[in-house]
């Protein structure tokens, strides 16, 4: 059974302080547009993300970048599962961050690298503190204070990844190559135009994809799109513009990909949410 203590919407973001008594086997992969800050409280839980398992302890913050596919598996139904979770639109920070840097060096990482923080990375226990004080009173707190702790913690974050080096670019070619596919998920987007872009072969850019992500890149793209199409759907747009904004030129070819994948049609998915 899932207790929700309290939840915060506003524009540019959202929050929310929940606990499931007796937790599932495991939550569905999903992605999301925008920024995600999550706080683990308590369970038994790893948190996958991008094919990186993150083992979670209590009071361990996680980052995942728009678009990041994760998924939460519960390895003990018997030990509550209590967290806190965050969707954060960058503009949310617009006004004194213009130029996005204060999440430069959280888009500049690898993808499923330096997801977690815990108070050890920071050097300090405030992060945790902060969080502990928003998921205690969060419900009662207005906009600005609510910004201001997460304000800190996220150019904490910035400062941890930027000290350790993860914001640059790698000299392997699989992290590389994913964040070129995550860049241009949406486009035209084919194995012989990726192989001649990187000066791979085409098996060579399958092997390194399977070795990264557990998948071939027509597997990858096809899953990413179709994850981010049914977060659409469920938040409100039609299947039909969840098709063609999520990178498929025909209807049809969507909704049998839609369909085998997730078991049933995006509208029976829809009606599924609103329910």
């Amino acid at each position: 059974m899932n207790e929700l203590f309290w939840a915060q919407s506003f524009d540019d973001f959202s929050c929310s302080h929940s606990l499931d008594r007796a937790p599932g086997a495991n939550f569905p992969m999903h992605t999301h547009d925008n920024i995600e800050i999550y706080y683990f409280i308590s369970g038994n839980c790893t948190y996958m993300i991008e094919g990186t398992a993150y083992p979670l302890k209590p009071h361990d913050i996680l980052f995942k970048r728009p678009l990041e596919a994760h998924m939460l598996v519960v390895n003990s139904a018997d030990v509550p599962y209590e967290r806190m979770g965050i969707s954060l639109s960058p503009e949310a920070f617009r006004a004194i961050d213009p130029h996005n840097v204060l999440f430069d060096a959280m888009m500049a990482r690898p993808l499923g690298t330096g997801n977690r923080f815990t108070a050890a990375d920071f050097g300090h226990n405030l992060c945790t503190e902060l969080m502990n004080r928003l998921a205690q009173n969060g419900g009662s707190m207005d906009r600005v204070e609510i910004l201001s702790i997460l304000l800190f913690i996220s150019a904490e974050a910035s400062r941890v990844l930027r000290n350790k080096g993860l914001t640059k670019r790698s000299s392997d070619v699989g992290p590389r190559l994913i964040d070129y596919v995550n860049e241009h998920l949406f486009s035209d987007l084919s194995l012989a135009d990726v192989s001649r872009i990187f000066f791979l072969s085409q098996s060579q850019v399958n092997r390194i994809f399977k070795a990264h992500t557990g998948s071939s890149l027509r597997q990858y793209v096809t899953i990413k799109r179709l994850l981010t199409a049914r977060d659409r759907i469920r938040s409100g747009i039609t299947a039909a513009e969840a098709c063609f904004e999520c990178g498929y030129n025909d209807y049809s070819a969507f909704y049998r990909a839609y369909t085998k994948a997730f078991g049933c049609s995006p509208q029976e998915d829809k009606k599924t949410a609103v329910e």
